[in-house]
């Protein structure tokens, strides 16, 4: 076994090792464990059923005369034959050369923590009966060095692309990948296109995805009660406000638009049982609005932005008589054991705790792994639908017309000053 080159783990998670990078990011990392023998094939119908979906799909491959039954995740599928050796190529702005601007210097903090994610991850993936390389590439943020990877004959056998991050170059990286036939897996920047590429994957959750499962537990839990959506016009409400307004127009659900104000008067708006969303981050506007409806606190349930759980100066017992609840991306926020996992190798590799961007490369590159171990290049025809639990996201991936995208959303209520998950379905 071949582990990573690691000059940070006795750092403690410090930014200021970006020189190091170079070293680790022109090698590649090993992970194998001894194949484990194939059983329990099948024949016949099965056979031809997944030949002819196949053929329907865009993996255009030729299918032996046998499947074999696997568990993943609980759940037992019948899958093709595949190899057990796969190559992972990691395509981020990590700016190694260390001459850089102050934003290209912020940019290489985030990246050097997405790569502590993928390194602490390495332990996960050391358990899997499959053998993978992963090789790491700086674009620089550079378009043009982008395209001398892309172009690079390491790239002719790679099963799956993680990166890049820059819209323009996200562009040209799914259009390369189309060409070629390789799952991109597109981490932070989602692709915005109208154009159909069935191997771009989104694993960041976009407002609409986000807005579309809000509404199935609205529909699910609050169907009874007034939406109402209240608009500051901050980045929150230009964002996931204006997702949710568009979804709801789609779907024809009613909604009561408010723009913010310390001035609203709630006796002509609120009419029996209502939902009110608070579209803002803004500490002291949603402590008005809290102050505003305390008299209609038996009618009201109040949903929020979970980034209003970082202001330690609040009365969340005021709160939490307007029963809140926050929408989040994070679900590491309620401690899980995946979660727990993951930090205690962190903290083991870094002593330090986790970021949000740590997260993200550890779920990400187990995301990657887990579905080569199990299905091969097969994994489209397996994963839609299916919501795979990992350390901070779930990843559940459907099919847009454009691309494919996490429908993804943590919803959190507040009880007795803890934090309780509140079920979607």
């Amino acid at each position: 076994m071949i582990l990573v080159l690691n000059p940070l783990q006795l750092l403690s998670g410090s930014k200021v090792v970006r020189l190091f990078l170079l070293t680790f990011l022109l090698s590649c990392c090993t992970y194998a464990i001894a194949s484990t023998s194939d059983s329990g094939y099948y024949k016949s119908k099965q056979i031809r059923s997944l030949a002819k979906i196949l053929n329907q799909e865009h993996i255009q491959t030729e299918i032996k005369d046998s499947l074999h039954e696997i568990t993943f995740r609980g759940k037992k599928f019948l899958a093709p034959n595949h190899k057990k050796s796969f190559k992972i190529a990691v395509i981020l702005p990590f700016h190694s050369d260390a001459q850089n601007s102050p934003i290209d210097k912020k940019r290489a903090n985030v990246m050097l923590e997405y790569y502590q994610g993928i390194k602490v991850a390495t332990k996960q993936i050391d358990s899997l009966d499959s053998k993978f390389v992963l090789s790491f590439y700086d674009t620089d943020n550079d378009t043009n060095q982008l395209k001398k990877i892309l172009a690079s004959s390491k790239m002719n056998d790679v099963d799956i692309i993680i990166g890049p991050t820059n819209q323009n170059q996200v562009r040209i990286a799914s259009r390369y990948c189309k060409s070629n036939k390789i799952p991109l897996f597109l981490p932070i920047t989602n692709l915005i296109n109208n154009e159909y590429n069935p191997y771009v994957y989104n694993l960041n959750p976009s407002e609409a995805m986000k807005a579309e499962v809000f509404l199935t537990y609205y529909k699910n839990h609050h169907k009874a009660k007034r939406l109402i959506i209240i608009r500051d016009k901050g980045f929150y409400d230009r964002t996931f406000g204006a997702a949710l307004i568009r979804k709801c127009e789609q779907q024809k659900i009613p909604v009561k638009v408010v723009p913010y104000s310390t001035q609203i008067n709630w006796l002509d708006i609120i009419k029996g049982e209502s939902l009110v969303i608070h579209t803002t981050e803004d500490k002291i506007k949603l402590n008005y609005t809290v102050t505003s409806l305390q008299a209609h606190q038996e009618n009201i349930t109040l949903i929020g932005s979970d980034k209003l759980l970082e202001f330690n100066d609040v009365d969340y017992n005021q709160w939490e008589k307007l029963n809140i609840t926050f929408l989040s991306e994070n679900k590491s926020q309620i401690p899980n054991p995946r979660s727990n996992l993951m930090k205690i190798n962190y903290r083991s590799d870094y002593r330090d705790d986790p970021s949000l961007f740590s997260y993200m490369g550890y779920d990400h590159v187990l995301f990657a792994c887990e579905i080569l171990n199990a299905f091969g290049n097969y994994f489209p025809l397996f994963i839609g639908g299916n919501e795979i639990s990992y350390a901070n996201m779930n990843l559940c991936m459907r099919r847009t017309p454009s691309n494919l995208q996490n429908k993804y959303l943590g919803i959190f209520r507040l009880v007795d000053g803890q934090l309780m998950v509140e079920e979607i379905k």
